[in-house]
């Protein structure tokens, strides 16, 4: 695979976001013997997404980098992504939205960070809100995370164990993005209507974690969310925004099980054997449902083989992790 970074844009009806933000990847100051690509991926949009990539790409009279755009006919981020990473030509990924402006180092960032951390699978930043002189509502500090905003870890480095990244301009290797769904594709279409739940970033970041791939945060690397005044507004953010996470939690939390049982106890064999102990004590006198299931689900997880009757998609995340290819070792 060869070195270089591929901006990957998946837009859904963007017309109106995509000038600005194909703009400020046209002006990323990247060193001249880096070749870069920007891929836009109309997915399934019913306005103009397409030719107004096109023509902003045309105006901007950039010839730092190629630029191409895929269709994809099936709804979902998911698919377009799959569409653009296999098709892209380099091996460091910047999943950008069509509402982020990337800082003009942003590429560069990217490139240094993913060169020098083979173990690193995914590469996060620091999101700034822009909203072109509408205040923020006096509520929007508490729910920053939603619109993918403000830091994402107390500081620079690798994340904590079981940290995950959100979405909004994550970076990531093609080749480990792909591996990560060779054999087992994502599993969110199984569970629910997949058009309408925004959790691919999350289930990915958690298989990286589970094959060894450590998650990084950079405060230094910048983007900024443009959000127009439409979203600032409490019935867009709890029908919308917490409805949508909300979908996807379910399934989420039979990864986090999962996650717990290995990534935990992982070289620690005193923690196995206390979880071990702990676990059907949990199950059986638990108070909550969720907690009942979390504890069955962490116990499933920690025994061999599948001695408890469990779900078909935990199965499936138990014959993911024991599936030995593309694990990453730690030193």
């Amino acid at each position: 695979m060869h070195k270089g970074v591929s901006v990957i844009i998946s837009t859904y009806n963007g017309s109106g976001n995509l000038p600005e933000t194909i703009e400020h990847i046209a002006k990323q100051q990247l060193a001249e013997d880096i070749p870069m690509e920007l891929i836009v991926v109309d997915n399934k949009s019913s306005d103009d997404s397409a030719s107004v990539a096109q023509n902003t790409w045309a105006k901007t009279g950039s010839t730092r980098a190629s630029f191409r755009v895929l269709t994809e006919k099936t709804p979902g981020k998911y698919y377009a992504l799959q569409l653009a990473i296999k098709e892209a030509q380099y091996e460091y990924i910047i999943i950008c939205d069509d509402d982020n402006w990337l800082a003009r180092d942003y590429a560069q960032r990217v490139y240094d960070i993913l060169d020098a951390y083979p173990e690193v699978g995914a590469l996060g930043g620091r999101g700034i809100p822009e909203t072109k002189g509408v205040p923020l509502p006096d509520w929007f500090k508490e729910y920053n995370y939603a619109y993918a905003v403000g830091p994402q870890a107390k500081e620079s480095g690798i994340m904590k164990p079981r940290a995950v990244l959100w979405g909004a301009s994550m970076a990531t290797k093609r080749s480990v993005y792909l591996k990560m769904y060779e054999k087992y594709p994502s599993f969110l279409p199984e569970y629910t209507d997949f058009d309408s739940v925004f959790a691919e970033d999350t289930e990915y970041c958690m298989r990286l974690i589970l094959k060894g791939y450590r998650i990084y945060y950079d405060d230094n690397l910048i983007y900024t969310h443009f959000i127009p005044e439409r979203k600032l507004n409490a019935k867009f953010r709890d029908e919308k925004l917490l409805f949508e996470f909300k979908g996807s939690n379910p399934m989420l939390r039979k990864y986090y099980a999962a996650m717990r049982a290995k990534v935990k106890t992982r070289n620690r064999p005193d923690v196995w054997l206390l979880l071990l102990l702990i676990a059907p004590f949990n199950y059986l006198f638990s108070f909550s449902r969720r907690r009942a299931d979390k504890a069955k689900l962490t116990l499933y997880h920690l025994l061999p083989g599948n001695l408890i009757k469990v779900d078909p998609i935990s199965k499936k995340i138990k014959a993911f992790i024991e599936d030995q290819t593309h694990n990453y070792k730690q030193s």
